[in-house]
């Protein structure tokens, strides 16, 4: 199982310019453009995600989240409350 975390600015349509905390391809930082501070004010997308390998599929698979947060001053919070549990969509 291999894990991730990274993010990126969130704007009115999706991805926006600003600071971008790791991606999930560079997990060791992102040269420039993550080197920038975070401004107060500002939303990102937190994404989390692990690869499994899943034997029967002979292939790794990977099962992603995002989560929106807001960057305040000197504060933190997810803007629709963290996900908890899974939501499963029922398919015909």
């Amino acid at each position: 199982m291999i894990p991730s975390i990274y993010t990126h600015p969130l704007g009115k349509y999706g991805h926006s310019a600003g600071t971008t905390i790791g991606m999930w391809d560079a997990q060791g930082g992102v040269p420039f453009r993550g080197d920038y501070p975070l401004h107060e004010n500002t939303t990102y997308a937190i994404e989390l995600n692990v690869t499994v390998n899943i034997p029967q599929w002979k292939k790794n698979i990977r099962i992603m989240l995002e989560e929106g947060g807001f960057f305040g001053d000197n504060y933190f919070e997810y803007i629709n409350k963290r996900q908890t549990a899974i939501k499963p969509i029922k398919v015909n």
